[in-house]
């Protein structure tokens, strides 16, 4: 594990495949993701995202006073509609935040409180679901993808990268290290809300069945191995919210590789996991 401190008065914890995760809990920082992530024939594109929603006028998140202390970020990876099953146990203490196509799949009666959304493309319109949360989206996020969303909507202004930085607003009180990711964005989200117990459920991109470009992984499933840059941002997302506090837990139950700061649990834990108020690892 290796941390720098950069000349922008940031720390970055640097991740298996290379890339550096910003500690997001320091506030008095220039907020610069230093990945270069963002490519310059998307440009065009964010920028239109980020002018049509800044048009529309969501509401800004951080302006709302979300408090959360026990959440669970769902995402629609492996052993979805199990872990789904035992989501629906858990007291309405905790809070659900689904992300990527979990929301679309929804089939248990409790529905989630909110749903995080990122992505600039037009296929982002696979993920409308037949019901609204509170959606929390990027700027960046596709705008027909948040005009065709019937919910209540709010904007998070997503950490620049030193190739892209958007549209400058200073509105905001705190800006959302993303990574182009949802669950990285729902993991910064948390932290804002006060989060203390956090289950990271179906966020993984794993599959049975071997497929042409699959790596096999120690628990016999498969993934594509870029899926590992993905894994890596948010086991290092994990590791700066752990680091603030002894008293944080976290958790996952998610069938891809394991995370390194969010330690495994069965799908029939997650309602002691939440619980219990002990026994921290």
């Amino acid at each position: 594990m290796r941390i720098k401190k950069h000349t922008n008065k940031n720390e970055y914890l640097l991740t298996p495949t290379g890339m550096w995760v910003r500690n997001y809990t320091k506030s008095v920082v220039p907020y610069v993701d230093i990945n270069r992530l963002a490519k310059e024939a998307d440009f065009a594109l964010f920028l239109k995202n980020e002018i049509m929603n800044n048009k529309s006028r969501y509401p800004w998140v951080d302006r709302e006073g979300f408090r959360h202390d026990k959440a669970v970020i769902v995402s629609d990876g492996h052993n979805f509609k199990a872990v789904q099953k035992e989501l629906a146990k858990l007291n309405k203490s905790v809070t659900i935040i689904a992300v990527n196509g979990a929301l679309a799949k929804w089939t248990a009666t409790r529905v989630p409180a909110y749903y995080v959304v990122n992505n600039p493309y037009p296929e982002c319109l696979h993920y409308l679901p037949k019901m609204f949360p509170k959606c929390i989206a990027s700027t960046r996020t596709n705008h027909t993808f948040l005009e065709r969303y019937r919910g209540v909507k709010y904007r998070y202004l997503p950490v620049p990268d030193r190739e892209y930085s958007g549209t400058h607003n200073h509105e905001v009180t705190y800006q959302i290290d993303d990574y182009r990711n949802p669950i990285c964005a729902a993991i910064g989200l948390a932290y804002q809300f006060g989060v203390r117990r956090l289950l990271l459920a179906c966020c993984d991109d794993s599959f049975e069945g071997q497929r042409p470009g699959a790596e096999q992984l120690p628990n016999g499933l498969w993934q594509y191995p870029q899926q590992r840059i993905n894994h890596g941002f948010i086991d290092a997302s994990v590791f700066w919210l752990r680091r603030l506090s002894k008293e944080i837990a976290v958790r996952s139950c998610s069938g891809g590789l394991e995370y390194s700061f969010a330690p495994y649990i069965a799908p029939e834990e997650i309602v002691t996991f939440f619980e219990d108020q002990h026994g921290q690892k």
